[in-house]
């Protein structure tokens, strides 16, 4: 749509529509609501908008070449049926006047574009802006409604757990990991319940794989399990996370628990998590003959001829959950 098109159309929505975040779809509301709007006010808006703010906040931009979320976007994120105008007006005013990350309410788009440079709008400019924005049906790029839902969706995934620092993802991971510890320690202790540990063992060689990558596809994350020290050699750790089991192993040398860890690695957040051993653990895992019976060592042998993971004692680190999100 041209510009010109576009201006007569957007103030064509603003008196034609019922669109105030506050508005019902009653007629009489409606007549109501489009009577006591501003049309001076709204064609002030919107031309502030068309000088100022469609250059990069386009309502057509295409997906994989905006330089910027479109207006319809910031509408989305600002505004819901519980905010009044003057609400928004403030909340856009402190954001315009002093564009940071912390003042955002759009950490995604600040990630993807980087925070906007400061715009010489003055105070009255701002707020015709902002009664445009509000009271009007802003046109949205064909994807844009698509890909609100899907962000909509993850939110909805992750139990609308907002992600924007180092701290937000590794509490996340921490979630991850505990629901993956506690879905795997369930299933094995059903599992010596019902039978010894040797029958446990063929349970965690056949289910737990299956079951990291079910909750896996549960939690929409990458779950692994590795160790400087793997009964499969599959579950080797890789430099970048023996890293952190060396400094894990430090920290319970010391007496300390060791924190977990949070780092980027290109654009995925991935996050460490120590596994330390318990009584449960040494049922396997422990020193022969002393904490392992001579039926399970030999089962083991078979099983894993492999295997590193014996000699454990409690308390001591026995690998580490990776959690590896996709950075939003």
């Amino acid at each position: 749509m041209k510009t010109s098109t576009l201006l007569a159309a957007l103030l064509g929505l603003a008196i034609t529509s019922s669109v105030s975040a506050t508005q019902s779809d009653d007629p009489a509301s409606l007549q109501a609501s489009k009577n006591s709007l501003d049309q001076e006010q709204l064609a002030a808006g919107f031309r502030a908008l068309e000088s100022s703010c469609f250059s990069c906040h386009s309502p057509n931009a295409a997906m994989d070449n905006r330089i910027a979320p479109p207006m319809a976007a910031i509408k989305k994120h600002y505004i819901n049926s519980n905010t009044s105008f003057e609400d928004f007006s403030r909340q856009l005013a402190a954001f315009v006047d002093n564009p940071t990350a912390e003042n955002a309410k759009m950490p995604g788009a600040i990630r993807k574009f980087g925070v906007m440079p400061k715009m010489p709008l003055d105070s009255a400019v701002i707020t015709q802006i902002a009664y445009y924005i509000y009271h009007s049906s802003l046109e949205a790029p064909e994807w844009f409604e698509r890909h609100y839902q899907d962000e909509q969706r993850s939110n909805q995934r992750r139990g609308n757990t907002t992600l924007n620092t180092n701290a937000d993802y590794l509490r996340h991971g921490k979630k991850i990991a505990l629901s993956t510890k506690a879905e795997l320690g369930s299933n094995l202790k059903q599992a010596l319940n019902t039978g010894d540990t040797v029958s446990a063992i063929g349970f965690c060689q056949d289910n737990a794989i299956p079951i990291s990558e079910r909750m896996s596809q549960k939690l929409k994350a990458s779950i692994t399990r590795v160790s400087d020290r793997p009964r499969n050699p599959d579950n080797k750790a890789d430099k970048t996370q023996m890293q952190y089991i060396v400094a894990a192993k430090k920290a319970l040398a010391q007496g300390e628990q060791p924190k977990p860890l949070m780092q980027q690695i290109d654009d995925q957040m991935v996050g460490y998590y120590p596994i330390v051993t318990n009584a449960m653990c040494l049922q396997c895992h422990g020193t022969n003959a002393a904490d392992i019976s001579a039926d399970t060592a030999a089962a083991l042998d078979t099983e894993y001829p492999l295997d590193q993971a014996r000699g454990y004692g409690l308390n001591e680190l026995r690998g580490i959950f990776v959690v590896s999100m996709d950075k939003e």
